[in-house]
């Protein structure tokens, strides 16, 4: 028997280093080309810390209590700047209050979101007192109201953490197309902003689809959600235009088998809009 969920919205960042920030730590003078500053701080050596990150995209996908997918986008335009990225992340949280879920999200993009909406002098308050005093968003242990399914699946730590990649392989979902998070800083030098949103997207949908196997597996959704969900995510690939999308579904083999559309799936595309 399924349980009452609120609505869930998977999301995920893509970043690029604060070349600014980088600059007043270490001193560097303003005439000092960015490649010479890149140059300074060995990102193979050791990743960049979350506070040194600046949102270049975000997506997200909305996801009904039913397990329709209702829409997956990347938020905003390609000419949206980070204050507004970040301004419209916070506002689905605070007048939505969706059940977040991601990939690291505890580790990674909710300290990012936070960092740079304090960097651009955005206030939210309703982030923080929603669910006090015994949940919230950013209470670990939480599952009611933020899932970080890398965390969480490792046990807090007490396993090993897994890559989204190789989770994605485990489940037989698709995971990388081609494009991953070490290429996105050389697609926003190019200025190949839509390129990010859409591997944001990719990212978005194979969590969506990790998620949707961990709400199987705690029992949180029945048989009906798990091919409510499966038939949604076919009806929103089927109206994509992106060839990326089309070596998503091939790579993607659903549980059930949809033989046509229900009433609700034609809905959920109208959803997508």
């Amino acid at each position: 028997m399924s349980i009452s969920l609120p609505s869930t919205f998977v999301f995920d960042l893509e970043t690029v280093p604060d070349l600014q920030a980088l600059r007043r730590l270490q001193h560097i003078p303003e005439d000092v080309p960015d490649d010479a500053v890149l140059a300074s701080t060995d990102l193979n050596a050791q990743p960049l810390k979350p506070a040194f990150q600046q949102i270049v995209a975000i997506a997200g996908a909305w996801i009904a209590p039913n397990g329709a997918l209702r829409r997956l986008t990347a938020l905003g335009s390609p000419s949206w700047s980070e204050a507004e990225l970040v301004q419209e992340m916070f506002r689905i949280i605070v007048e939505g209050h969706p059940r977040l879920a991601g990939w690291n999200t505890s580790g990674f993009d909710l300290p990012v979101l936070v960092y740079r909406a304090m960097v651009h002098h955005i206030a939210v308050p309703g982030f923080y007192s929603f669910g006090e005093p015994y949940h919230g968003y950013r209470k670990r242990f939480d599952e009611d109201n933020h899932i970080d399914l890398m965390d969480l699946l490792c046990f807090y730590g007490a396993s090993t953490r897994l890559k989204l990649d190789e989770m994605a392989a485990i489940l037989g979902v698709p995971g990388k197309l081609g494009t991953d998070g070490s290429q996105v800083l050389s697609l926003y030098q190019e200025q190949r902003i839509a390129d990010i949103r859409t591997y944001c997207e990719t990212d978005v949908l194979t969590t969506a689809l990790v998620w949707a196997r961990y709400a199987e597996h705690r029992g949180w959704w029945d048989a009906t959600q798990c091919t409510t969900f499966e038939q949604s995510v076919l009806a929103w690939l089927e109206v994509q235009t992106d060839p990326v999308w089309n070596a998503f579904r091939a790579g993607w083999q659903p549980n059930t088998t949809v033989a046509g559309h229900s009433h609700w799936a034609t809905n959920a595309v109208e959803d997508f809009g």
